[in-house]
């Protein structure tokens, strides 16, 4: 499975925008557009500069599988962190007993014993990894995203439905295929369009959250901007506040 996965991770294909002859950059969004792919930029999108492509919903470039992590190989990367980290677990676990009941000091012996340290770190370090990203697929977010978060000190995430159903986005709702490196993505027009939480954009009353959002490209198309009429209404009267407030000051 561990093979499987890798192997899966190299040859599928990230997540790629669709290209457009003509595309109508949206006034909320400064990044609607990719000026190097020449391709319309969809909500969660980003460019990367080491692969030098646009990558749907892309979670960062992991220079270990030298791709990108995006939409459509997220599930498969959690999968070969998974699959990497129990296969760690079981070597260590049926090494480490058998090397204790036959240590001897000799030379082979402590080449033997540094590499079962450094096995049970990278389990610890595997472990790590596997539940940050899978704290972030709960929440609905990528590496990039919280990054931003933490950045801005926000709290907020749009896109943050439910634990399961941001699951199930990534991992499709057949629980028997959840365990296989097959892509199963479900909801999201194969990472072109999010579900967004419409309550928490209620909750939203900050300008400068609502900045943010649009900054990462939550409303990043003439499309998208139509179906959000509530962030709009808020985006507005908090700017028309702020610009009140500016002139009282002057």
């Amino acid at each position: 499975m561990l093979l499987w996965c890798f192997i899966v991770i190299q040859t599928i294909d990230p997540g790629r925008p669709k290209k457009a002859d003509e595309y109508s950059q949206s006034p909320f969004s400064k990044k609607g557009f990719c000026q190097k792919c020449k391709c319309p930029k969809p909500e969660r999108c980003h460019h990367c500069s080491i692969c030098d492509r646009c990558v749907l919903q892309m979670d960062h470039h992991c220079p270990w599988i030298n791709t990108c992590v995006g939409y459509q190989n997220r599930k498969q990367f959690i999968l070969l962190l998974f699959y990497a980290l129990l296969f760690n677990f079981i070597t260590i676990v049926s090494t480490t007993k058998t090397y204790l009941l036959s240590f001897s000091f000799s030379f082979l012996n402590m080449i033997y014993a540094l590499i079962c340290i450094g096995n049970y770190v990278l389990v610890f370090l595997l472990f790590g990894f596997l539940k940050y990203h899978l704290d972030l697929l709960q929440k609905n977010q990528t590496t990039l995203e919280d990054l931003i978060s933490k950045n801005n000190q926000i709290l907020f995430n749009l896109y943050d439905i439910d634990p399961y159903t941001n699951f199930c986005q990534i991992f499709g709702d057949n629980k028997i295929l959840w365990l296989f490196p097959i892509y199963t993505a479900i909801g999201c027009d194969d990472g072109n369009l999010f579900p967004k939480n419409e309550y928490k954009v209620m909750q939203t009353p900050s300008p400068q959250v609502i900045s943010v959002l649009y900054e990462q490209q939550q409303i990043s198309s003439d499309k998208n901007k139509n179906e959000h009429p509530i962030i709009q209404t808020i985006y507005r009267r908090e700017m028309e506040k702020q610009k009140i407030n500016d002139i009282i000051k002057n």
